[in-house]
């Protein structure tokens, strides 16, 4: 069985509808879009008929003999075998438009926002900087310098108790 170009362009797109990301409503529009592109690649199989048969018929009268009406309807046949290479053309656009703007659609909109960085805040008093080390957290680290967890989030622009080894806390001097 000889593969049409519309069977081609159906093989050469599946996998594109593969980039979306699983889930229901991506699901969905992948079936859609598939149902889309098989209803058009029907519509572009029977142009690329029509158009093989007219190719055949002008080949037989340009074969069969040089009457006046012959050639007459070789030249009808020469403009709707142009007129259906247009057709062909224009449904391959719209094709890939489609699936172009299917595709856009179920890509993932813009990334996160980067993260903001921490707010500077006024610090009142001497401070002094403090490593982290392997088994603190900031209850241990607030009372070793004698202030609140609160603080020590304050003073470091913290939004949860999370810590690295090796990250860098303004903490208040001791007194």
């Amino acid at each position: 069985m000889e593969m049409t170009k519309g069977m081609a362009l159906a093989l050469a797109v599946a996998p594109l509808l593969a980039f979306a990301q699983q889930g229901g409503r991506d699901a969905f529009i992948r079936q859609q879009a598939f149902a889309e592109m098989q209803r058009v690649s029907g519509q572009v199989d029977v142009l690329q008929s029509n158009f093989d048969d007219l190719q055949r018929r002008v080949g037989k009268l340009e074969a069969g003999g040089g009457e006046q009406a012959m050639r007459a309807e070789i030249e009808s046949l020469k403009a709707a075998v142009a007129e259906l290479r247009r057709e062909l053309a224009a449904q391959r656009g719209e094709i890939v438009k489609d699936l172009t703007d299917r595709i856009v659609k179920m890509q993932p909109k813009e990334p996160p926002a980067p993260p903001r960085p921490p707010r500077e805040t006024v610090v009142k008093g001497p401070t002094s900087t403090y490593t982290v080390a392997s088994g603190d957290n900031l209850y241990l680290i607030a009372n070793a310098f004698k202030t609140t967890v609160a603080k020590l989030r304050e003073l470091n622009g913290l939004k949860s108790d999370k810590l690295r080894i090796g990250q860098k806390l303004i903490v208040p001097q001791a007194n």
